[in-house]
């Protein structure tokens, strides 16, 4: 069984969205309000489907599942962690992600991804496209332990908001990008808009507190994506990047986005070295994580305290005794 998790802050958004991706692909759809005034109606063309197949979340009923609601972001799209651990808790095996900005292409959105989970081969060629000496014509192997899968984007490149006010390569088009491993010696910014990751680590998809309250908004992804990258590199678990693509119509503003990024431009030519010193030495994802909170929860910047406690709390509704399945998705599920 998979879900779909789509935070969104405009009803009708996400009306467009919902048909836009039929037949769906998906065995659920979580929906998690971003906003408390959000009036979520389903189309009247969805609505046999809806009442078995989609799940809408506002505030009031996160406060009241959740011992601690306040690790739940609010007013920003880091509210979607709500939705993975609930598809998390309910038996979803792989659990997929998108903006409610993001519209199908021709691909096949869900095999992508799950070939990049399940089939991405251990041999590839050093030169992207070409058939170099020495490559395996048939026996080119599966690598294992790959838990994420980002796919990218056509129409409106993922760019913050100083690079989109300077008109920052908005052309540029990744329709021929070849799907590839991650080198593990390096970060990447982490895109949660289109984005897939098994039960295994769901634990290690923990967006940090944004938006309301905060003094930081649009890293929830990126700093989240330090954190998975530091413990998938500690235990050897690969993340693939490029197919699926998706159609991202833009809809925020970039003036806006300007005044909500501008705390975290300055803080993100920092934060990634305190995630980086972090020591691990568990060896499943949870244990991990939990090292991460205790970690930044001694730092002495206020925020990253907050951050390392918050992921305590998160790491704690992963204990295996709530997992309704026991154990780790099979990957030819």
């Amino acid at each position: 069984m998979n879900a779909l998790v789509v935070p969104t802050n405009s009803a009708d958004r996400l009306a467009e969205f919902l048909v836009a991706w039929e037949p769906w692909p998906w065995d659920r759809i979580v929906v998690v309000q971003d906003a408390p005034e959000v009036d979520i109606c389903v189309p009247d063309t969805l609505e046999t489907v809806a009442a078995e197949r989609l799940e809408v979340f506002s505030w009031a009923e996160i406060d009241t599942m959740l011992s601690d609601p306040s690790i739940i972001s609010r007013q920003d799209s880091a509210i979607r962690s709500f939705g993975f651990w609930h598809a998390w808790a309910t038996g979803a095996e792989i659990i997929f992600t998108l903006d409610d900005d993001c519209f199908p292409t021709e691909d096949d959105f869900v095999g992508l991804h799950r070939d990049n989970l399940f089939r991405t081969p251990v041999w590839q060629s050093s030169v992207p496209g070409m058939r170099v000496r020495g490559l395996p014509y048939d026996n080119l192997g599966v690598l294992r332990n790959v838990h994420v899968s980002m796919g990218l984007w056509r129409g409106c490149p993922d760019i913050d908001s100083v690079m989109t006010l300077a008109g920052g390569q908005p052309s540029l088009s990744v329709t021929g990008t070849v799907t590839r491993v991650m080198p593990s010696a390096q970060y990447f910014p982490l895109s949660g808009m289109n984005l897939a990751f098994t039960r295994d680590v769901a634990c290690l998809m923990y967006f940090p507190p944004m938006g309301l309250g905060q003094p930081f908004r649009r890293f929830d992804d990126i700093w989240c994506g330090l954190v998975v990258q530091r413990i998938c590199r500690h235990l050897g678990y690969p993340i693939v990047c490029g197919q699926p693509l998706i159609d991202h119509r833009r809809a925020s503003n970039p003036f806006t986005n300007l005044v909500k990024e501008a705390p975290g431009i300055v803080a993100n030519e920092h934060v990634w070295e305190t995630v980086d010193a972090v020591e691990l030495s568990g060896e499943d994802p949870r244990s991990c994580m939990g090292e991460i909170g205790v970690a930044l929860g001694c730092s002495d910047d206020e925020y990253v305290a907050q951050w390392g406690r918050s992921i305590t709390a998160w790491s704690a509704l992963f204990e295996i005794a709530r997992d309704p399945l026991g154990t780790a998705a099979a990957a030819d599920a």
